[in-house]
C-alpha cells in the first residue's frame, strides 16, 4: 500500500486513526474484458486530504476524484467499484462504533 500510493498516487500513506495499519476491508471480483482474472483487494484507509493528490498515474486511473460518504452512496453503483457502496457503508459503520467507544 505504502509502495503503491507513492507510484500512483505520488503521496506518503499515512495510515487512518479509524483502521490503523490494517485493511479495513476485502474484496473478491472476477474482472472483465481480455484477460479476465479474479482480483483480490485489500482496501485500506488513509489520511489524505483532496488537495494532497496532485497528480496520478494515468495508465492505472482514467480519473480521481473526491467525493463524501453521502456523495459516493447517492452515485449509481455501476458508476463505481463494484464494492465501494459497501466499503462506504462499513466504513461508516466503524466510525459509528469507534466514536460510542
Amino acid at each position: 500500500m505504502v509502495r503503491e500510493c507513492r507510484e500512483e498516487l505520488g503521496i506518503a500513506a499515512v495510515a487512518s486513526p479509524v483502521a490503523g495499519e490494517r485493511p479495513l476491508f476485502l474484496t473478491v471480483t472476477r474482472t472483465r474484458g481480455r484477460g479476465a482474472h479474479t482480483d483480490i483487494s485489500l482496501w485500506y484507509l488513509l489520511n489524505a486530504g483532496a488537495d494532497t493528490v496532485t497528480s496520478y498515474d494515468h495508465r492505472e486511473f482514467d480519473a480521481i476524484r473526491w467525493l463524501t460518504d453521502e456523495q459516493v452512496l447517492e452515485q449509481p453503483e455501476e458508476l463505481l467499484d463494484p464494492h465501494m457502496h459497501r466499503f462506504t457503508r462499513k466504513l461508516q459503520h466503524t466510525r459509528t462504533r469507534r466514536h460510542r467507544t
